[in-house]
């Protein structure tokens, strides 16, 4: 089982979503602790190796997998739009 770890940043962003919303996207966060890389997801090529995204919705949860560790670092979730990607590289 992996340790999940929420940036700062992400924390805000879901404390600001709406509460239906956040639920679904915290759900699915959970679930990666038991499968970090669940059917649906996809690897993000224009960051590391190790980054991949979930779509909850219109939502993407974008994270870091760090197999050594058993840790995921939850980098960003954000809805799908041009600049959701850009700063990852």
């Amino acid at each position: 089982m992996y340790r999940i770890e929420v940036e700062r940043r992400v924390q805000k962003t879901l404390a600001r979503l709406p509460r239906q919303d956040r639920a679904r996207i915290e759900a699915a966060i959970d679930a990666l602790a038991h499968d970090p890389r669940p059917s649906g997801c996809v690897s993000v090529k224009a960051a590391g190796p190790a980054t991949y995204r979930v779509r909850v919705g219109d939502y993407r949860v974008i994270y870091i997998v760090l197999d050594d560790e058993q840790v995921i670092i939850v980098a960003r979730v954000a809805r799908r739009r041009e600049d959701t990607y850009r700063a990852l590289r």
